[in-house]
C-alpha cells in the first residue's frame, strides 16, 4: 500500500533534518562549559506535550499571566513575526503591555526611549547601540516591525541583555531576571512580553531565576512560557497526521509550544546565515540547492526531470553581478523585457525566466527557491508558453502562481498566504486612513481580489479585464494573490485526498492551450477544491 502524502513528506523532511543537523553540529567549534547541560534541560521541557491546544486557549492563558516568556530563534524571521502576531492579538484586549527584548543591552535604554519617541533617527540609533557589533546575526529587519508596532501603540520597549561581556548563559539569566524584576515593579498592572533565545525559557532557567528575584523583593507574578517549533513534538504530530492542522500544543498548565514553522526551516535560516558570514554563497552553491529542491518536488509527485534539463538551467542570487550581463548576452530579450526584469530585481522578486532557463533568487529564502523550482518543473513538463489573449493570460498566470505556491508548501508546509479575510481586514483598515501613495497598488489589488472572489461565489463573470491591459502591476498583483490562495487549497486538497497526485501531475503536463482553456482548468480546479478546509492560523 502506498504511503499517504503526509508520510512521504515526513520522510523527506526527516532526511533533510538529519543532514542539516550534522552540518550545524560540525559548524560549532567552541562551546562554553556546561552549555550542553543547559541545552539538554530545554530539550527535555519540549520533548512531549500534554494536549493539543489552540490559538484561543493560548491567548486566554496569556491574558491570565503577567510575565510571558516567548522563545526566539534569532535567525528565523518567522520567530519574530510570530511574536508580533501575539502582541497584535494581546493589545486588542489590554494595552497595558511592556515589551522586553534580548536583542538590546540595558545600557542603551536611553537611546531606545529616544528612538521610540522619534527624537533619534534609525541610522543613528543602530550605529549607537552597536547592533551589528553585539550580535553576530544581522537582525534589524526582523525586529523593526516590532519597534514600529510599539511606537504606534505607545508601548515601552526595554533592552534586557544585562550581563557583562563574557558571562555564561546562567549568569546572563540571573542578570536578566534582576532587570525583569525591576521592570515589572516599575510597571505594576502591566503585562511583560519577554522575547529571548529559546533555551532561556526552560522553566529552570530564566523563569526560575526571575521567580527567585521577585521573591527577594516580596513580589509575585504569574508567568507563562511560550516555546516554539520543538522538533520532538513536530515529529510526533507529523506521525499522527496532525502537523498540518495543529499550530499550538499545551506542554503543561504554564507552558505552550507554538508550531508555526517546520524545524528544517529554522535549520535553513541558521545555515544560510553561516553561508552569508563565510561568503560561501555563490553560483555553484545556489545551483546545487536548487537542483535538490527540484528533485524533491518532482519526485514527490512522480515526475522525472532529465539531467540535461537541470544541467542547462542557470541559477543566480541577489549578490551575483553577472546576472544582467548574462541576460544581455542571451539576446532573447527586448529592451522593454530587460527593463521589466530590472524593475523586478529592484522590488526583490524571485522568478524563473523560461525563455533563457534562468532562475533569479532575490533572497536565500527556501520558499522562494522552492517556488521557482516548481515553475522550472512546470516549464520542463509542458514546454514554452505561447502568446495568449488577455483573459487566457490572466488565468494561466493564476495557475502558474498556484503551482509555485503549492510546490513551496511541499518543502515548507507551514507557509502561509493572505486569504479573503485578510484582504477584507486590509480594505477595512484602508477606509480609516488616507492611503499613502506607496500603498495605492496594495489597495487597488485588494479591491479587485475581493470583487473577483465575490463574483466567483455567485458564479457571475468578471468583466473588467481591460484594466489589466494597461496596468501590468495590477495584473501581476491580482494573479499572484489569487494563485497563492488556490495553491494553498491545492496543498490541503492533496493532504485531504480530495485531489490526487495524478491530478497535480496533469496540471504540470497540461500546457493549457486553446482559447478559454486556462479559465476552464481554473474553474474546474476551484470546484474540486471548494470543500477543502484551510486550518485556522494566527
Amino acid at each position: 500500500m502506498a504511503n499517504s502524502p503526509q508520510l512521504e513528506l515526513l520522510n523527506i523532511q526527516q532526511q533533510l533534518y538529519r543532514r542539516n543537523e550534522e552540518v550545524i553540529e560540525s559548524s560549532i567549534l567552541i562551546q562554553e562549559p556546561d552549555f550542553a547541560r543547559y541545552e539538554k534541560a530545554y530539550r527535555r521541557h519540549v520533548a512531549r506535550y500534554q494536549a493539543l491546544s489552540s490559538q484561543d486557549e493560548m491567548m486566554a492563558a496569556i491574558l491570565a499571566s503577567e510575565i510571558i516568556y516567548v522563545g526566539d530563534y534569532h535567525t528565523l524571521n518567522q520567530s519574530q513575526r510570530s511574536f508580533l502576531r501575539i502582541l497584535k492579538a494581546a493589545v486588542i484586549k489590554d494595552k497595558k503591555m511592556v515589551v522586553c527584548l534580548e536583542l538590546l543591552h540595558a545600557r542603551y535604554q536611553p537611546l531606545i526611549d529616544r528612538f521610540l519617541k522619534g527624537t533619534l533617527g534609525e541610522e543613528k540609533f543602530l550605529k549607537d547601540i552597536k547592533l551589528k557589533e553585539h550580535w553576530v546575526f544581522d537582525l534589524w529587519q526582523n525586529f523593526k516591525p516590532i519597534f514600529d508596532f510599539c511606537r504606534y501603540h505607545k508601548l515601552p520597549i526595554y533592552g534586557i541583555d544585562a550581563a557583562v561581556s563574557g558571562s555564561t548563559v546562567r549568569e546572563r539569566d540571573a542578570a536578566t531576571a534582576e532587570l525583569l524584576t525591576n521592570i515589572t515593579a516599575k510597571h505594576p498592572g502591566h503585562r511583560l512580553f519577554v522575547l529571548i533565545g529559546d533555551l532561556h525559557v526552560a522553566p529552570q532557567h530564566l523563569p526560575k531565576d526571575t521567580e527567585l528575584a521577585l521573591k527577594r523583593r516580596k513580589l509575585k507574578r504569574r508567568h507563562l512560557l511560550l516555546t516554539q517549533n520543538s522538533p520532538a513534538i513536530y515529529w510526533k504530530l507529523a506521525k499522527e497526521g496532525l502537523v498540518d492542522r495543529v499550530e499550538v500544543v499545551r506542554i503543561n498548565d504554564r507552558s505552550f509550544c507554538r508550531m508555526h514553522t517546520p524545524p528544517i526551516i529554522g535549520q535553513y535560516s541558521y545555515l544560510q546565515w553561516l553561508d552569508h558570514e563565510e561568503g560561501e554563497i555563490d553560483f555553484a552553491d545556489a545551483k546545487h540547492e536548487f537542483t535538490e529542491i527540484v528533485h524533491r518536488i518532482a519526485g514527490f509527485i512522480g515526475l522525472g526531470i532529465a539531467p540535461a534539463d537541470l544541467e542547462d538551467v542557470e541559477v543566480f542570487t541577489a549578490g551575483d553581478l553577472s546576472f544582467l550581463r548574462r541576460l544581455k548576452e542571451a539576446k532573447h530579450f527586448t529592451a522593454q523585457e530587460l527593463a521589466t526584469i530590472k524593475a523586478q530585481i529592484l522590488s526583490s522578486e524571485s522568478y524563473y525566466i523560461a525563455k533563457s532557463r534562468m532562475v533569479y533568487l532575490a533572497t536565500l529564502s527556501l520558499n522562494h527557491a522552492a517556488e521557482e523550482a516548481t515553475h522550472f518543473i512546470k516549464h520542463m513538463k509542458s514546454g514554452d508558453e505561447e502568446p495568449r489573449e488577455l483573459v487566457d493570460a490572466f488565468y494561466a498566470n493564476i495557475l502558474h502562481e498556484a503551482l509555485g505556491f503549492w510546490g513551496s508548501k511541499i518543502i515548507n508546509h507551514k507557509r502561509k498566504c493572505h486569504d479573503e479575510a485578510d484582504y477584507k481586514s486590509l480594505m477595512a483598515y484602508f477606509k480609516t486612513i488616507e492611503v499613502p501613495a506607496a500603498r495605492k497598488l496594495e489597495e487597488e489589488s485588494a479591491e479587485l481580489i475581493l470583487e473577483m472572489l465575490r463574483l466567483q461565489k455567485k458564479r457571475k463573470p468578471f468583466t473588467s479585464y481591460s484594466i489589466f491591459s494597461v496596468r501590468m502591476d495590477l495584473f501581476l498583483a491580482v494573479t499572484h494573490a489569487l494563485g497563492y490562495m488556490l495553491g494553498d487549497r491545492l496543498y490541503y486538497g492533496l493532504i485531504d485526498r480530495q485531489v490526487s497526485k495524478k491530478d497535480i501531475r496533469d496540471l504540470f503536463t497540461d500546457a493549457w492551450k486553446g482559447e478559454g482553456r486556462p479559465y476552464d482548468v481554473y474553474r474546474r480546479l476551484g470546484e474540486k477544491l471548494k470543500k477543502v478546509k484551510i486550518p485556522k492560523r494566527m
